[in-house]
């Protein structure tokens, strides 16, 4: 079987649905949500007529890689354990003899990619909830959430969800001082946002 991380085939539906037979006979492979991903695979799977997503990477010696993927699990395990809301839920984590896998809640609604982009960031209703579902990760010791659009799907309600963990710390992981740099950096960029959007208005 190829190595997903290398992607010889960016939408080869075939491959991708072997791969995730090989994981879980029980999933059913529907689409490739991330098809540029490098580090891993972001797939949309059906698990007993619920829609989830299954993050998949190839085992591998490649530390950078493998660190991205365990600060993504360290951080849903203490989203799990504070029972936050607003947030993609650890369903279950898979590893086999070449690869590792997460299966996770998927948020119903609208990818903040697919929006005006550069306008939802001067709209001060994006930026306060953004806000709140910062505050509430760092409550909670989770920091690093490294905005991305892709990274947040807006509900039906107007709620933020964030879907995807990868850069997050937890402080009883990488130790409080550098706990404490990463949300001053998260709080820093929602600031920011504020004061631009003031401006524009």
């Amino acid at each position: 079987m190829s190595e997903v991380d290398e992607t010889p085939v960016a939408n080869d539906d075939d491959m991708l649905s072997a791969l995730v037979t090989s994981i879980d006979p029980a999933l059913s492979y529907l689409r490739d949500l991330h098809p540029a991903g490098t580090t891993c695979r972001t797939l949309l799977v059906e698990d007993e007529g619920a829609r989830r997503l299954l993050k998949v990477r190839r085992l591998s010696q490649n530390l950078w890689d493998d660190s991205y993927f365990h600060l993504e699990i360290h951080a849903l395990r203490r989203e799990e354990e504070r029972k936050l809301s607003n947030i993609t839920q650890l369903v279950h984590e898979y590893v086999n003899d070449t690869h590792h896998a997460i299966l996770k809640s998927y948020a119903e609604g609208t990818p903040a990619n697919t929006l005006d982009h550069a306008a939802l960031l001067l709209n001060p209703d994006f930026i306060a909830k953004l806000d709140a579902l910062y505050l509430k990760l760092h409550l909670a010791g989770v920091a690093k959430v490294n905005y991305l659009p892709r990274k947040l799907v807006i509900a039906d309600d107007g709620e933020l969800i964030l879907v995807d963990l990868s850069t997050c710390v937890v402080n009883t992981e990488v130790g409080v001082l550098r706990f404490v740099q990463e949300m001053r950096a998260d709080s820093r960029f929602v600031t920011q946002l504020e004061k631009k959007a003031k401006r524009a208005a």
